[in-house]
């Protein structure tokens, strides 16, 4: 990939609770409870992967316990790749049928350009294959 790679670690389950959802133009209330606000997308031919990139605001709080919560991030950006993938209108329920392998989802505090490296800027990234049952952890020598 593109110089995107994991830094959170963690274990895919499903998420059997429903959660609001407006699609990929307007505001999330993700599984945390905490808010992200969609960013472009961006389809990467040459990888194969969809970029889908999110404004959560919690992430910059100093005092936060969300960024420092590992497993909490990685459910919600799980439950952002099998949830809005099927959003975008372009793309259809299946996006490996269309040739995409997977999705990258990214986390930043604040909005910056695409490929962006800031210090002062929290993000996180995680990367999913497209599996038989949706969104799956991408196995790779980050992840145990």
């Amino acid at each position: 990939m593109v110089g995107a790679r994991s830094i959170i670690l963690g274990a895919a389950f499903a998420l059997a609770v429903p959660y609001q959802a407006m699609g990929q133009g307007g505001p999330l209330l993700m599984p945390s409870g905490e808010m992200a606000y969609p960013l472009d997308e961006i389809y990467d031919e040459d990888q194969s992967m969809i970029r889908l990139r999110y404004v959560v605001p919690k992430l910059a709080e100093p005092a936060s316990l969300y960024a420092a919560d590992a497993l909490r991030v990685f459910e919600d950006m799980l439950w952002l790749c099998s949830t809005q993938l099927r959003s975008l209108a372009d793309i259809g329920e299946f996006p490996q049928d269309q040739g995409w392998q997977g999705a990258i989802i990214t986390m930043l505090e604040h909005e910056i350009p695409f490929g962006t490296r800031d210090a002062d800027v929290v993000q996180f990234f995680e990367g999913f294959l497209f599996g038989m049952d949706g969104c799956e952890m991408e196995d790779d020598v980050y992840h145990d």
